[in-house]
């Protein structure tokens, strides 16, 4: 009895670690089944998932130790067997309802459930105890316990196989977290880009009604609204510009004959869920522009079917940015002309160059640093910086989101910072928790944020990476291999949540080639048919180096992408940090 108990602590701890560490349930899932199978002894054990907390289907993603079942169910293009919840007996129906376990350990003498009886002589089991796996006080599955004849589960046995069903369900959670992170990050890299694109247009074809229009589009899109609109207060006449955009109809707006409602509401931006508006909006969302603490227009977006306060988030980087749009339009028209803005930015690429490191590392012991960096046609706010400190080499890579002087200012206070936290921190996530927290106040003023990553290699070579939204470094072994599928911690961009918590990815360097971080103008090259050069092309690439000279490896680069694209110069800066270890 001692033993048994012995190793049903050890093995909870197990699963406990596997969850703890891994932000992906289904790189898990047979591992936890198997562990708790070593220990307890029904014969055979499976999970079902609900997604999207659609009850209608049931998708059997853990089925290694069934045989039969499995295969009645094709494959779907979610993961997992894709089965009608209303296909299962009534007893797992009332244990996903009533968030209960429920145990038949005789399906022969439970006539409630006829349909079972044929699936269960062909798998081979008896009797099922069902748990409900639940998140947030729903329920998004259920594992089930099968049992032979010979199998009986005491009351400790059930209370084992529960604390493994709460460990699942929290596998789950953090599975969705760590989804919807990577969706906030794409919506957040969506609008920025959109704004771009818009800046671009605006600019170059000097016509702001094709700019708002442009921009109420997309803020319709990624807010997943059916309608949009931008209103524009003119000081100097008093009039209202107004941009909207309607799925449905091409010229007709819901959102304009309740600007009032908006107007008389005091918070800088909100949403509302409710269906009291008016008859035409179901669902609200605005952000307010404001100048000098005075509004001067709104961004309005309604009939989503739930709005989120990451779309709020999203709502108020447009708002700012169109904001500093706006103006940087009206001083180009009454200030600058061509050449003047040529040599301003010409300017502040040499500025940019400046506040970047020295070219190489050589005097670090176990390997070397260098980079490459070609900047784009205007200021872009890709950043690298690298220091030597009490036997630890530590570096930072940043593309702040926007262009121009905003960029090269909000590089310049990230270098100042990241040098000072740099002696002071012990590790990347601290530095990267203190770089948010520090630098909040200022990027939210400017409507600004930064996606970033920091490594520090310490006297054990081994490596640190604290990842704030930024792509993930690329590793290569000494095998001239690219290792995949690495669990790479990644939080939010900076200066999006004043609170968000960074952690740190641990690995050693001993049998590693060299990494490679990048900013996404190295992936978003594009050549005549529009084909970006991709992440697949760049790591083809890094494999190919393996066999150059570091005097030869961004030269040939430079041709690579030359042929790819048949242009010299990009939209976007391209900044590539690669550390080698040295043989």
């Amino acid at each position: 009895m001692y033993k048994k108990n012995y190793d049903k602590v050890k093995n909870l701890v197990d699963i406990s670690a596997l969850v703890t560490h891994s932000v992906d349930f289904f790189s898990i899932k047979d591992r936890v089944i198997e562990k708790m199978l070593n220990v307890v002894h029904p014969t055979k054990a499976c999970i079902n998932l609900f997604y999207d907390n659609n009850y209608e289907y049931a998708y059997l993603v853990c089925s290694e130790t069934l045989e039969v079942i499995p295969k009645i169910y094709p494959p779907n293009s979610k993961i997992g067997r894709k089965i009608k919840f209303s296909e299962y007996p009534s007893y797992i129906h009332e244990s996903v309802y009533k968030k209960k376990i429920i145990r038949v350990y005789n399906i022969d003498t439970d006539e409630s459930n006829n349909d079972e009886k044929n699936i269960a002589k062909e798998e081979g089991y008896c009797g099922r105890i069902v748990f409900p796996l639940i998140v947030s006080d729903k329920v998004v599955g259920f594992m089930t316990c099968f049992l032979d004849k010979n199998d009986f589960l005491e009351e400790e046995d059930i209370d084992f196989i529960s604390s493994v069903a709460s460990l699942i369900s929290l596998s789950i959670h953090i599975t969705n977290r760590n989804k919807d992170t990577d969706i906030l990050i794409k919506k957040l890299r969506n609008s920025i880009t959109a704004i771009n694109e818009a800046t671009k247009k605006l600019y170059y074809n000097k016509n702001i009604n094709i700019f708002l229009d442009d921009l109420s589009k997309k803020a319709c899109h990624i807010t997943k609204s059916m309608e949009s609109a931008i209103v524009i207060k003119n000081s100097s006449n008093n009039k209202k510009i107004l941009s909207f955009y309607n799925k449905n109809t091409i010229n007709q707006s819901h959102i304009y004959p309740i600007m009032s409602f908006i107007e008389n509401n005091e918070e800088l931006g909100k949403f509302f869920n409710e269906r009291y508006i008016s008859k035409n909006i179901d669902t609200l969302i605005y952000y307010k522009l404001e100048d000098n603490e005075q509004t001067v227009g709104y961004i309005i977006c309604a009939n989503s079917k739930n709005y989120t306060d990451d779309d709020l988030n999203i709502l108020s980087i447009f708002a700012k940015q169109l904001n500093v749009a706006m103006k940087l339009f009206e001083y180009n028209l009454k200030e600058i002309n061509h050449k003047v803005l040529t040599s301003e930015l010409e300017i502040l690429n040499r500025q940019q160059k400046f506040l970047m490191d020295k070219k190489t590392i050589n005097k670090y012991k176990k390997g070397k640093i260098d980079f490459y960096h070609k900047s784009a046609k205007v200021v872009g706010g890709d950043f690298y910086y690298c220091v030597e400190f009490d036997e630890k080499l530590i570096c930072i890579v940043a593309d702040v989101m926007g262009h121009g002087m905003v960029s090269n200012y909000v590089v310049a206070i990230i270098k100042g910072a990241f040098k000072v936290l740099s002696k002071t921190c012990k590790t990347p996530s601290e530095m990267m928790n203190n770089l948010n927290s520090m630098l909040f106040d200022e990027f939210d003023k400017m409507g600004v944020f930064t996606t970033c990553v920091i490594c520090m290699i310490d006297s054990n070579n081994d490596i640190f990476i604290s990842n704030a939204g930024h792509y993930n470094p690329i590793i290569v072994d000494k095998d001239k291999n690219i290792l995949k599928n690495l669990d790479f911690k990644k939080g939010i961009p900076l200066g999006i949540i004043n609170e968000s918590i960074y952690e740190d990815t641990k690995f050693s360097l001993d049998n590693i080639n060299s990494f490679w971080m990048y900013t996404d103008g190295v992936i978003e090259v594009r050549n005549e048919l529009k084909e970006e050069f991709g992440i697949e092309r760049f790591e083809e690439f890094i494999i190919e180096s393996t066999n150059y000279s570091d005097k030869d490896t961004f030269n040939k680069f430079t041709k690579k992408l030359l042929l790819f694209s048949n242009k010299e110069s990009y939209e976007d800066d391209i900044l590539i940090v690669r550390y080698k270890s040295r043989s």
